[in-house]
């Protein structure tokens, strides 16, 4: 079994339709989530889905402008993670949000093998997200997950449709750790 397809044909795409999402995709990409490794398998994240149109608006009120194209997503995930919910090491060695990550990644990769767009953004007001989503002030929503089926790239503005086109690039980055 291979699994480097998924990885290799994910993308950050913008070109999102509004056709719903079915239900039991929505249940297998959070299962996929659930499944990610985790320190003490604590499992310090939640996942909280939105699709409810009144959820969804007030949502999608706290993305940034840069942001218009998420406004057709039929749903969106939020990533939450606290510390208080994590295994916290010596040395200041939390790993809530490294678990979150995996458990965002997993559900990234299952989003592409159901033929879905699945793009995590940092463009939003956190404090208005929050509310949104009725998420408490400890936590931290680290990203919010953009969900649909590929759409058309009309809606897009000039940048956006030419990277929706471009080539994946990808940075390579040297090795630091040099031994004498």
């Amino acid at each position: 079994m291979t699994i480097i397809s998924p990885i290799d044909q994910r993308r950050a795409l913008r070109a999102i339709d509004v056709k719903p999402i079915p239900q039991n995709m929505l249940v297998r990409l959070a299962q996929a989530a659930h499944l990610a490794p985790s320190c003490s398998n604590a499992q310090p994240w939640r996942l909280i889905t939105v699709v409810d149109s009144l959820r969804l608006e007030e949502l999608k009120a706290a993305l940034t402008p840069g942001n218009y194209w998420a406004k057709k997503s039929p749903a969106i995930s939020a990533f939450v993670a606290d510390l208080e919910w994590d295994t916290r090491l010596d040395g200041g060695r939390d790993y809530a949000f490294f678990d979150l990550g995996q458990a965002a990644m997993n559900y990234q990769v299952q989003a592409t093998s159901e033929g879905l767009i699945a793009h995590p953004i940092a463009g939003f007001d956190q404090v208005a997200a929050k509310r949104a989503l009725c998420i408490p002030q400890t936590a931290v929503l680290m990203t919010l997950v953009e969900l649909g089926f590929p759409g058309d790239l009309s809606h897009l503005n000039e940048r956006h449709q030419a990277a929706e086109r471009s080539p994946r690039n990808r940075v390579v980055y040297p090795i630091l750790c040099k031994r004498a």
